[in-house]
């Protein structure tokens, strides 16, 4: 099973040249294998220009495509509907829950960054967290695994997405899958009465541990960093920007089939793999 975080992870998470990566088979399995068990791997050294990003996804598996397109450029753009284009602080969250199957893979790779400014990426191990409050909350923790938290992305005559899924996947063993918590794209639930105390008590619960700082990993990705990671697993954020310059982030995404897919492809030439390895899980209900 994936490994949960602790301070040691925050403390020294997975981090690979980009170079022996992207030359070698090897430290590129080294890297999906660093997503399968962390759920995130950093890589250094790429060279800070745009498409680098493509040219590295692909050999994963396809881009995915979005309603942002299939690469999106995170600059400062006020003209921009996405939060992500704008300077104020993201609390931790997954993307898009509100789509049947969210985005699997993303990656963000930095381009430029404003050396006067100030604002840091932010990740946190969601598994860690839900199973932090299935110690504290069984019960709380069960009504998030099988009550359906409806999830909506609406602009006016743009996007209409809306779905309805549970915060917490869990197998039939109760082994986590996935996790989808976004309480910006959040809507009205329709509970029974005497489940609501016991999901509300759960979900405020999980929201505070995505605001506990002693469990972020908090770094700020300078020009040719690379971030990639399992976005039905981590969340990610980021603290308030202020600029003086630019800063440029492009991202993508990746279907995790695809993931598992050259995972298993590159595993099996270094030998067998664990039977787990086999399997593809995640937050799809």
């Amino acid at each position: 099973m994936p490994t949960l975080w602790t301070d040691t992870t925050r403390d020294s998470p997975p981090l690979l040249e980009y170079s022996s990566v992207n030359q070698n088979d090897q430290a590129f399995l080294e890297m999906l294998e660093a997503v399968w068990e962390f759920g995130l791997c950093f890589l250094r050294g790429a060279p800070p220009v745009p498409d680098t990003l493509s040219t590295l996804a692909v050999k994963i598996g396809p881009i995915q495509e979005s309603n942002f397109g299939q690469v999106q450029n995170l600059v400062v753009d006020f003209s921009k509907q996405s939060v992500a284009n704008r300077t104020v602080a993201l609390k931790p969250h997954t993307d898009e829950p509100y789509r049947a199957s969210p985005p699997g893979l993303l990656m963000f790779h930095c381009i430029e960054t404003d050396v006067a400014g100030s604002g840091s990426s932010i990740f946190m191990d969601g598994f860690e967290l839900a199973e932090a409050l299935r110690n504290e909350d069984p019960d709380g923790f069960n009504a998030l695994a099988t009550l359906r938290q409806p999830f909506r992305r609406y602009f006016a005559d743009d996007v209409d997405l809306l779905t309805e899924f549970p915060i917490l996947s869990v197998d039939e063993f109760g082994n986590l899958m996935g996790i989808r918590l976004n309480d910006r794209v959040g809507s009205p639930l329709s509970l029974p009465y005497d489940q609501m105390e016991t999901y509300y008590r759960a979900l405020k619960r999980l929201l505070d541990l995505a605001e506990d700082k002693n469990r972020m990993l908090s770094l700020t990705l300078t020009p040719g960093d690379i971030a990639i990671f399992d976005n039905h697993r981590i969340l990610h954020g980021r603290t308030e920007l202020t600029m003086a310059g630019r800063r440029w982030l492009q991202w993508l995404q990746v279907e995790r089939g695809d993931f598992y897919s050259r995972l298993r492809i590159l595993a099996k030439r270094s030998g067998p793999i664990t039977p787990s390895r086999l399997w593809l899980r995640g937050a799809y209900g």
